[in-house]
């Protein structure tokens, strides 16, 4: 992946997230878009702004791309969860230190979030690691997964602090 491209793939997962962040309102709280788009302020839901503008994202770059590295899905994967890991720890490490939720700092969080996410993934394919088939099932089901929990906890979240909207001042 080169420059521009990550520049494009900023872009496009930015507007995807900011835009997502509204649809599940927008839709007059459609049920089945709650499994895709945040359902409430929690930082769980707020990983979906992520988790599915890069999984489309990344379908649409492998498909289109003349370029089709071996580690693509790996390294996809690897960069989500870095991402992932980004927004919380921002997110948690702020707010533990001023003691509630500031909006524009969340919002930050997740552009720079977009940043460490496309960083990780160029660099695993650059470092052609994790080019076997069982890196790809492992990796495919990691991302199922994490996909089937964000559907099951949208409606059903266990009773922990990263599924609780955060009292903002």
């Amino acid at each position: 992946m080169n420059f521009k491209k990550n520049i494009i793939a900023f872009l496009v997962i930015g507007l995807l997230g900011t835009v997502g962040h509204f649809v599940y309102d927008w839709s007059g709280e459609n049920s089945i878009l709650g499994l895709i788009f945040p359902v409430s302020e929690s930082v769980w839901e707020h990983l979906k702004l992520l988790f599915f503008p890069t999984i489309i994202y990344s379908s649409f770059e492998y498909l289109f791309s003349h370029e089709k590295p071996r580690n693509y899905l790996a390294a996809t994967a690897i960069g989500l969860f870095c991402g992932l890991a980004t927004v919380i720890v921002i997110y948690y490490l702020v707010n533990g230190i001023v003691g509630y939720d500031i909006s524009f700092i969340n919002i930050t969080s997740y552009y720079i979030a977009v940043i460490v996410l496309l960083c990780k993934k160029r660099t695993v394919i650059l470092k052609e690691k994790f080019y076997s088939k069982n890196a790809n099932i492992f990796f495919a089901v990691l991302l199922g997964v994490t996909a089937l929990l964000f559907f099951i906890w949208s409606y059903n979240p266990p009773s922990l602090g990263i599924f609780t909207p955060p009292i903002t001042v």
